[in-house]
């Protein structure tokens, strides 16, 4: 085990050093400026190779070859792959009739506020609406009596419900965008030629539609093939787990890092192939505003227009009912018992939590993003943006205990494991804060670099008078997105945190653990609050 590992892990080490190698190479000579960049990329790639090699010094003595051979093994594997796949066809059929109407049905009430709580849906920390659920389609919930006696909440169906409520929006909103973006003219075009429904979508709709889609669909696939709590939560038991929350429990309750390791690279090799096929299937914006003032429209038939209607307003009910069933279950909530949690505490260190992952989440982007503008050939400026993203891939799970175990001689985990929740946090926003920034970048680069180079101005008065104020409005929503992203972390504090010093998801998870429902549904209102104030000042910053 410890050859592969350490193969792997050198193959990787031989990657960054050959890349470096090629750009020093071929570029300037490096420069104070390209200094953070290189820095950034030496703490995102450092991380998860001392992780790797650290439980591969654990595991070095015991053989894997033989979960091969293990029944429990391909079902870990299957399901994983099954549940991932159901959740992102669901949500990405189940979204194109609904983004049609938004995009198309100008007297659709409620639009711009549908669609920024779609964005709230999709960044949402899932111990809420797993509270929620629970709630309502839990043994005593308020809707399971009209769903028969064998109704079960815990297992395939609960988790495809969870995914479904947390990546359905997402594509809600990338697709909405993608039809908003077709230009009046051409929908004027097409009734002056008395294009019928069917060729308007053929001809116009379906090719703006089709390079987006697959991509829609692999994200999707992505983030549940890695989800944690969705799947620790409502799984309800071993035939229902997956690759991550297998890794968790083979780390934190077995022990067994060999077994863990092993999980590791299967995870890494599905999930790895998956990104590299989706991610040259096309870019995808579902952080930009609801289109604004009146445009020009093609008319819908009676069918689709009302049967739009109707699905718009299943789908209000769908993301509205498990967080609105919280708020006569919170009334109930002992308020004795919470302030026995420390619940002041708690509140205030996640969101000292959260700031500083948010705000760390984004100096590492803008560092490799001004290492990503100095590179002169393209293979590079990819392989930038690859370390940038490549926490998308990567277990969070495998990396947190890989660390947990490498410092373990050295680190009191007990008394700063605050400090790893930080840097895990942050990576974990990563790729998010780097995939918004890029293209504004971009832009900036190609309107003013010239301009700029004429000017002769000085890196400091650049940065400060010109490139922050340009990118203020996105580091906003950006900030706004890390923070939300952090402050539901589970799974990094599963590993780093203590009962000493608790976050707001991790009471949640505690008090439902502890048959606290009340008092768990008051902890998520709360914590629903703290997301819904970060959002609205992501939607100001479009105003």
């Amino acid at each position: 085990m410890r050859s592969v590992a350490n193969g792997s892990l050198s193959g990787a080490t031989l990657l960054v050093v050959n890349m470096a190698v090629a750009h020093f190479s071929s570029a300037r000579p490096l420069s104070l400026a390209q200094l953070p960049g290189w820095l950034a990329v030496s703490l995102v790639v450092g991380i998860s190779l001392l992780a790797f090699l650290a439980l591969a010094g654990w595991g070095h003595a015991a053989p894997y070859g033989y979960l091969l051979q293990e029944r429990w093994f391909w079902e870990l594997l299957r399901f994983s792959l099954w549940q991932a796949l159901l959740s992102a066809v669901l949500s990405t059929l189940l979204a194109l009739p609904l983004a049609r109407s938004l995009a198309l049905d100008p007297r659709l009430p409620g639009k711009p506020w549908f669609l920024s709580w779609c964005l709230l849906c999709f960044v949402m920390p899932s111990l809420i609406l797993i509270t929620g659920l629970v709630a309502l389609f839990g043994r005593s919930g308020w809707l399971t009596p009209w769903l028969g006696e064998s109704w079960r909440l815990y297992g395939l169906n609960g988790i495809l419900l969870a995914h479904v409520f947390l990546n359905l929006p997402f594509a809600i909103r990338v697709l909405t965008f993608q039809w908003q973006s077709v230009p009046a003219n051409t929908w004027k075009l097409s009734a002056q030629l008395g294009m019928t429904g069917w060729q308007r979508f053929r001809m116009i709709e379906w090719p703006v539609l089709r390079g987006v889609l697959p991509a829609v669909g692999g994200f999707i696939f992505l983030l549940c093939f890695n989800s944690f709590a969705v799947v620790l939560a409502l799984g309800g038991g071993p035939a229902a787990s997956t690759l991550e929350v297998a890794i968790f429990q083979a780390l934190k309750y077995d022990f067994n890092p060999s077994e863990a390791l092993f999980l590791a690279w299967t995870q890494l090799l599905v999930a790895g192939s998956i990104y590299l096929i989706f991610s040259r299937m096309g870019r995808f914006q579902w952080l930009a505003p609801a289109q604004a003032g009146p445009v020009w429209l093609p008319r819908l038939g009676p069918m689709f227009r009302w049967s739009g209607r109707l699905g718009y307003l299943l789908s209000v009910l769908f993301l509205t009912l498990p967080i609105l069933v919280l708020l006569p279950l919170a009334w109930q909530a002992d308020w004795a018992f919470l302030q026995q949690t420390q619940l002041t505490a708690v509140i205030m260190r996640s969101l000292v939590l959260a700031v500083a992952a948010a705000l760390l989440a984004v100096c590492l982007a803008l560092a490799l993003l001004s290492l990503w503008r100095a590179g002169r050939r393209e293979h590079f400026r990819q392989w930038v943006a690859g370390v940038a993203l490549y926490p998308l891939v990567v277990p969070v799970m495998v990396v947190s205990v890989g660390l947990y175990i490498l410092l373990l001689p050295w680190v009191d985990w007990q008394a700063y494991g605050w400090i790893a929740v930080i840097l895990m946090n942050a990576v974990i926003a990563l790729p998010f804060a780097f995939q918004q920034l890029r293209p504004a970048v971009s832009d900036y680069d190609a309107s003013y670099a010239r301009l700029l180079a004429d000017l002769n101005l000085s890196r400091l008065t650049h940065w400060r008078c010109v490139y922050l104020p340009y990118l203020k409005p996105l580091l906003r929503r950006v900030l706004a997105i890390s923070f939300v992203l952090a402050l539901g972390d589970m799974s990094v504090f599963a590993i780093f945190g203590s009962d000493d010093w608790r976050t707001l998801p991790w009471l949640i998870y505690t008090l439902a653990g502890g048959y606290r429902l009340a008092e768990a549904a008051m902890v998520s209102v709360l914590l629903l609050v703290l997301a819904l104030v970060a959002l609205r000042l992501l939607e100001s910053s479009y105003d």
